[in-house]
């Protein structure tokens, strides 16, 4: 609470501003929103038990335009959980109530043996624009990336590639400076805090030549590591290719050649009938060159720069077509060779009416570790999604 109160006197400035200058100029509102209803069937091995689990999900998003400069934004989750694991997993509210940033902007409003309500703040940030900059302070989402499931460039709020109902995606506590020189370059400075109280600076420089979108970046990572990186968005063969690469060295031992590289390179191309397919694959330095896979370690990691993925290598397809105007198919799958891993998820969506969706996802895993040892599983989803 006390973090909260001084967030608000830090911002507090900028609302004054906001009042004064709007003394003349138009305040505009928008307001909106989605309610779903989710439910998940969970399995180690499918001839075994399976697990029934519900989710009731929320999201309210408010955005004011003050004047011809300033923005506020604000957007919150509730979600109230209910089935199976709340009933075997007493820890499992505290879980899902992880610290996601310096301030402490989520609760467990509720909670019983059989159900509990989980409400975040994930946005709340006030944007002031003047010229060829632009001004960020607060909760707030900074994209990085340039490939598409992992993410070596996104120092500040990696995301998670198997978190499909969560599209926003999280935000980073943080104060950012843009600033334009032309429509096809821009320098960007960042500062967060995280749940840890560590602090991660870093500047990023990106420019276009050749058809093709360039960025350098560079700064200091959670006050531990040295890090530098690169990345690129251009075409090739009427597809798109991409790429990432982040070096971080510790800090403390400079003077070694101890550093760790994480990179990423992706391309996809869309057909004449609307299919489109996508390729990426990751090294990550620090993945297990070898070892059992482990489903519950893999599925429920904390995801980061730094463990964007528990192997040393990764390789993913997907594949997305319109069946019809009103229904369309997605394939994903995954595979580490050094413990010997896949992943296969195919979904489906319908658009029932205007703002309501139904949509089937799987996420299927396998490997050579027995299902016994936390080597497969399994989870089917059904989701109804409304938005306003």
């Amino acid at each position: 609470m006390k973090k909260t109160i001084l967030y608000i006197l830090i911002l507090l400035p900028f609302i004054n501003f906001a009042q004064n200058d709007s003394l003349q100029k138009t305040i505009t509102i928008d307001f909106k929103g989605y309610l779903k209803y989710m439910q998940t069937l969970s399995f180690q091995d499918i001839d075994g038990n399976w697990t029934t689990d519900n989710l009731i999900h929320n999201r309210l998003q408010f955005h004011s335009q003050i004047g011809n400069h300033l923005n506020f934004d604000v957007a919150m989750r509730n979600r109230i959980f209910y089935g199976e694991t709340v009933n075997l997993l007493p820890q499992y509210p505290d879980f899902i109530n992880q610290k996601q940033g310096f301030l402490n902007l989520s609760n467990i409003v509720f909670k019983s043996q059989s159900v509990f309500m989980h409400t975040a703040i994930d946005r709340l940030f006030l944007n002031y624009s003047f010229g060829k900059v632009e001004i960020t302070i607060g909760r707030q989402r900074i994209n990085w990336g340039q490939t598409f499931a992992f993410n070596p460039n996104d120092l500040f709020n990696s995301a998670d590639f198997f978190d499909f109902d969560y599209e926003e995606k999280p935000g980073a506590d943080a104060i950012r400076i843009q600033w334009y020189p032309s429509y096809t370059s821009k320098f960007d400075v960042v500062a967060q805090i995280d749940e840890n109280k560590k602090l991660t600076t870093a500047a990023l420089y990106r420019f276009n030549r050749w058809n093709t979108d360039i960025q350098f970046l560079g700064g200091l990572y959670k006050q531990h590591d040295y890090i530098v990186g690169a990345g690129f968005s251009g075409n090739l063969f009427k597809g798109g290719l991409r790429g990432e690469l982040s070096y971080f060295h510790p800090e403390e031992t400079w003077a070694d050649t101890n550093g760790t590289i994480v990179a990423s390179l992706a391309y996809d191309y869309t057909f004449s009938n609307s299919l489109m397919i996508q390729l990426e694959a990751l090294y990550n330095g620090y993945g297990q060159s070898s070892g059992d896979f482990n489903l519950s370690q893999f599925y429920f990691m904390q995801i980061s720069p730094q463990n964007l993925a528990l192997a040393e290598w990764s390789y993913l397809f997907t594949a997305s077509y319109p069946i019809t105007p009103l229904m369309s198919f997605q394939f994903s799958s995954m595979y580490s060779p050094s413990n010997k891993a896949f992943y296969y998820g195919p979904s489906i969506s319908y658009s029932l009416k205007e703002n309501l969706d139904f949509s089937i996802f799987s996420q299927i895993f396998t490997s050579e570790t027995t299902a016994t040892n936390g080597g497969k599983g399994g989870f089917l989803f059904w989701r109804l999604k409304g938005s306003f």
